[in-house]
């Protein structure tokens, strides 16, 4: 037994300066103790052995107390084909009589358990796939794993008799040269460098692979517990435990890659490695910038020189491109990317730093990344879906929200995501609002590049002082506090903003005529040419178009508050222009119609509501007098001469249509006939019907001016002598006189006039032609001359000539108390009540002069 575990020692020894082959090599020495001394073995022999081999050969300490796979140790140990080896060993062992068959059954069952390890574990054949064939069979993929390999020479070690050891020992040798070449990313296990190894020439324990330290502890556990399989599993979930908390570290490279290595590293955004590879060869080339100046080998430097700088630009620009495109790109790799930048960056500005150790170039890198950060902004923001006007009236709207959402979401990923991968000192959210803001204010400058219309000018207006600050874009939770809105600079400066003010004012005066020519185009063709009536709304007559104007005005007015008080009067200036400009026009069109139509019913009722409707206007502007008092006033002039030539029209028609029965009144036929008055209160009557679908104060107006022409027409027929009453006819003239003053008075007190001073002009003529005694006309002249001290001579000398009196002391009397009442100081003429004063007296008719 003492032999036996001495040639044991002797394997284990001659396996330690591999991993791979110490695990190996145990297996092979476990199973020849078994053919050559298993079978002349007691239970308590076989436990001595394998205690005495575990405590020579298991060397590796543990770091820690290994964590318990979640599925259990029987799992972790399923997952090593060393650990199922390890097993049947040990069951092997301990069947007295079937040891050697055990053995050599678990040997192949582990030989084809190996072929399919996969992944990082032993080999790198994938394991959810089917592994392809290599063209000579399975020996060949044997070879593409070490550990394949040491089973195959295992087996067949086992298989021969005599010559296993020399064969187990051969194949140790090979595979420890195999193992160095297969060392790096097919296994992830450090060869056998000088550094990895002890002081005496074998490999470090802490620096040996996972095998190799799985080996001894499940040695150790078979040693240490009572029940062999338990000590296997804990020794597999210690070593996996081990191997998870404690990840590979990135080994530096001696030497440089070859250019075109570099560069495919670059491209492939293996920026890490690359990045170590070209600062040994930046090294390399400074160490020969100074000898081979001296040798003179000037074009090799130069080509050197030039392969640095295109690597250092492909570098760059690959690292530009993946700042640009943060926001789609993986974490890990702009992870990757800021940790270089970061580095660069303070060796650029660090003076320990020897010059070999910074990749220079044209610009800094901070600026190189702040460059990249701009240009993904600019690039995102110039990417928002933007339609043409002709396939959307709204596009500019619908492109200004989709922008203003593209803001939110893409600061706040910066904020969420972004900003995790770079230091906190970076400023990594400030640049990206700065980078933001900028790009946002040249694309809003873009657009206005273009034609806007009215409405578009709005949007952009609206959506500049309104939105982008507000609660919906920069002002959104989500991005606070990262993003302060008072501390923002203004998105366009004032002489932009006042480019679009003015833009959006001249072309709303544009809009605004074009509108309202629009609408006296449909009141002509609806209204006008049809003959159509016009609407009675609350009782007065109606026109649609104080309704459409009013509305746009408010429209206009309210929304461009919305934008700035200052662009509301600038508004409220262009509206009150072109709407006074629009009056005139059309009242003058109106008119113009008026001479073309034979329905004069249909004429007064328009022109009512007309008048209506400007008096409506009017009201709704006056509104806005304190916001432009200037402009208001010009407008409420401007809209009140309107309205008065459309009363003025109704005036017209009403002198129009009365004038010919007025020349007949105070005539012969006149003292006879009732029918022309009849005819002219008819009349009356008729326009009084319509004045009372009018709206004050234009009704009050309106009567007054027909009641003052009535009796003016009324009065106007006796100075015109054209008839004079003799033989007493007077007293029936007077008579008459008086009876239709009163129905005058009794036909507009009806009506609602407001002029009643009118009301004692007739009646004071009646009582001077009705005087019997010529001497007491004086009397009378007093009364008329106090009601209306606008008379003159002339028109006394009309009233005298219809009363008889043609000339005589009694007619130069009465003219001489006239002289004298008008020389007194006491008289006050009320030029808001001219009757006489109005009405011409014919000089062929005058009277003689005074004697």
């Amino acid at each position: 037994m003492d032999s036996l575990a001495a040639g044991v020692k002797e394997k284990a020894t001659m396996c330690s300066t591999n991993p791979f082959e110490d695990a190996e090599t145990l297996e092979q020495v476990s199973l020849e103790s078994m053919e050559n001394g298993g079978e002349n073995l007691d239970s308590a022999e076989k436990s001595g052995v394998i205690g005495k081999l575990g405590s020579e050969l298991t060397s590796v300490p543990s770091d820690s107390e290994e964590p318990t796979s979640p599925d259990g140790q029987k799992s972790i140990l399923q997952r090593s084909s060393l650990g199922r080896l390890s097993s049947r060993l040990w069951s092997g062992l301990r069947k007295d009589g079937e040891g050697k068959q055990e053995q050599r059954k678990s040997v192949s069952e582990d030989q084809s358990d190996r072929w399919r390890l996969s992944g990082s574990e032993l080999t790198s054949v994938p394991s959810d796939s089917e592994e392809p064939k290599s063209p000579d069979g399975p020996k060949a993929l044997l070879k593409r794993s070490g550990l394949g390999r040491l089973s195959s020479r295992l087996r067949s070690g086992l298989g021969k008799d005599g010559e296993g050891k020399q064969e187990h020992l051969k194949s140790v040798g090979e595979d420890q040269s195999a193992h160095r070449i297969l060392s790096g990313p097919e296994l992830s296990v450090p060869g056998d460098t000088e550094e990895n190894k002890s002081p005496d020439g074998s490999l470090s324990p802490l620096k040996r692979g996972g095998l190799g330290r799985l080996s001894s502890k499940i040695l150790s556990g078979l040693r240490k517990d009572g029940d062999g399989k338990q000590g296997q599993m804990k020794a597999v979930a210690e070593i996996r435990a081990e191997e998870v908390e404690t990840p590979p570290k990135h080994k530096e490279p001696e030497e440089p890659l070859s250019v075109m290595e570099i560069h495919d590293l670059i491209n492939k955004g293996v920026l890490e490695e690359a990045h170590l590879h070209l600062l040994l060869l930046k090294k390399e080339l400074d160490a020969e910038t100074s000898k081979t100046v001296q040798e003179g080998a000037q074009s090799e430097l130069l080509r050197k020189t030039k392969d640095m700088e295109l690597l250092c630009g492909a570098l760059r620009d690959k690292l530009k491109s993946i700042v640009k495109d943060s926001l789609n790109n993986a974490e890990d790799l702009l992870t990757d990317a800021v940790k270089i930048i970061v580095e660069e960056d303070k060796k650029e500005h660090d003076p320990s730093y020897c010059e070999a150790s910074c990749l220079k170039g044209p610009q800094e890198w901070k600026e190189l990344w702040r460059e990249a950060v701009q240009e993904g902004v600019r690039e995102r923001i110039a990417s928002v879906p933007i339609a043409k006007r002709e396939d959307n009236q709204s596009w500019l709207a619908v492109h200004l929200a989709l922008l203003g959402k593209s803001i939110v979401d893409d600061l706040g990923s910066v904020k969420i995501m972004v900003q995790k991968c770079y230091p906190q000192d970076f400023g990594v959210c400030d640049t990206y609002v700065a980078s933001s803001h900028q790009a946002v204010s040249s694309h809003l400058q873009k657009i206005m590049q273009q034609k806007l219309e009215v409405n578009e000018w709005y949007a952009l207006l609206n959506w500049t002082i309104n939105c982008y600050e507000s609660d919906k874009i920069m002002g959104n939770l989500v991005l606070k506090p990262e993003v302060n809105t008072e501390s923002m600079d203004p998105l366009l400066d004032k002489d932009t903003l006042e480019n679009m003010k003015t833009n959006y004012s001249t072309g709303l005066q544009v809009q605004l005529k074009q509108c309202l020519e629009n609408m006296l185009n449909i009141e002509s063709e609806k209204n006008w040419e049809t003959e159509d009536e016009p609407e009675i709304l609350n009782g007065y007559y109606h026109s649609e178009i104080q309704i459409d104007i009013t509305e746009m005005i408010h429209r206009y007015v309210a929304t461009s508050r919305e934008i700035g008080t200052d662009l509301e009067e600038r508004v409220l200036c262009t509206c009150s222009e072109e709407l006074k400009r629009f009056s005139r026009q059309f009242h003058n069109t109106f008119m113009e119609w008026r001479t073309s139509s034979s329905n004069s019913a249909l004429q007064k009722m328009h022109s009512i509501a007309y008048i209506n409707s400007f008096s409506n206007i009017k009201t709704e502007m006056d509104k806005y007098k304190e916001k432009c008092p200037a402009q208001i006033e010009q407008l409420n002039n401007e809209l009140d001469k309107v309205i008065q030539d459309f009363g003025a029209t109704l005036l017209a028609d009403f002198i129009q249509e009365t004038e010919p029965y007025f020349k007949k009144l105070m005539t012969k036929r006149w003292l006879s006939c009732e029918d022309d008055f009849e005819k002219i209160t008819e009349i009356i009557e008729n326009h009084s019907e319509l004045y009372k679908k009018m709206k004050q104060p234009c009704f009050q107006k309106c009567v007054n001016d027909i009641h003052y022409n009535a009796v003016k027409g009324y009065i106007t027929q006796i100075m015109k002598k054209n008839y004079s009453c003799k033989n007493r006819k007077h007293e029936r003239a007077a008579a008459k006189i008086k009876v239709e003053s009163e129905a005058l008075r009794s036909h507009f007190d009806d009506m609602g006039t407001t002029s009643k001073w009118l009301h004692s002009a007739a009646q004071h003529l009646s009582d001077i032609i009705g005087v019997k005694n010529k001497k007491d006309i004086k009397e009378t002249i007093q009364p008329l001359f106090s009601d209306f001290p606008d008379i003159s001579k002339e028109h006394v000398s009309a009233i005298l000539y219809f009363r008889g009196i043609t000339k005589g002391p009694e007619k130069q009397a009465i003219l001489r108390l006239l002289q004298e009442l008008k020389r007194s100081p006491d008289t006050n003429v009320n030029r808001s009540r001219l009757l006489f004063g109005a009405i011409v007296v014919p000089k062929t008719n005058a009277c003689l002069p005074l004697t």
